[in-house]
This record gives C-alpha cells, structure tokens and sequence, in this order.
C-alpha cells in the first residue's frame, strides 16, 4: 500500500511539476514582428538601377525567364512554371527581391548591365542581363 502511495505522489509530483514548466516557456517566448521590414539605402539604389527595365535570364533553369521591373513598382514575369502574373509590387529591401511568390532571394549587382538572382531552395545563383529598357 505504501509502493502505490509513494508512486501516486510521484507521478502527481512530477506532472505539476512539467505543466509549471510549460507555463514558464510559454509565457518567456517575445513576441516579434516579422511584417516590419525596412528599405536600407544600399536597397534604394539597387532598386532604383533595377527599375523600368526588362531582365532576361542567362540559364535556362532559371525560375523566371524574363522579369520586367516597372518603374511604378508594377512587374510581369515569364516564368515556365507560372500562368499569369500576380497584381502586386516588387521591392529590394535587406538585399533581397520581395514579391507576393518570391521572398528572401538575395540579389546582388555584377556590373551595370547584368545581377545575380539566389534562389534558396534550389541553392543556384541565376544571372540576368538588362536587355531593353521599359517605356
């Protein structure tokens, strides 16, 4: 009768014991805010020498074909994989291309006519040439 006693205790000792935990680390945890993104200066440049021109991809892998960068922030892609562009803007901000499909792919200058394009998921860096500018 003791071993059952004893053993009971235990088990009520030590589930008091967890749901204290959980508590604690449910309520240590900060909230942040993953909406608040900030355009650096450096990503003001590279989006003003990216705007109003039309980009056409070196590889044949890569995820957009040809991507056109309005100056009103507008864009249409030729993607093999994509039927119809999104309605939404583009923006460079930390570095990075950001549209509504296309988030954290770092873009970064070669030279005044051509960048590069990282696509994470497919770890490949893909190169595009500045090919016609837009009216």
């Amino acid at each position: 009768m003791k071993k059952i006693l004893i053993i009971c205790s235990l088990i009520v000792l030590y589930s008091c014991g967890n749901d204290d935990t959980k508590q604690e680390a449910k309520t240590s945890i900060p909230a942040i805010n993953k909406n608040k993104k900030e355009q650096t200066p450096e990503d003001v440049v590279m989006q003003e020498w990216l705007k109003g021109k039309v980009w056409t991809a070196e590889e044949s892998m890569a995820p957009m074909a040809l991507l056109k960068l309005k100056a009103d922030g507008g864009y249409e892609l030729k993607s093999p994989g994509r039927k119809r562009d999104p309605p939404a803007t583009w923006k460079i901000i930390n570095g990075e291309i950001s549209m509504v499909w296309a988030t954290e792919w770092p873009v970064e200058k070669i030279d005044d006519k051509t960048f590069r394009l990282y696509v994470k998921p497919t770890d490949t860096w893909y190169i595009y040439k500045h090919t016609e500018d837009l009216p």
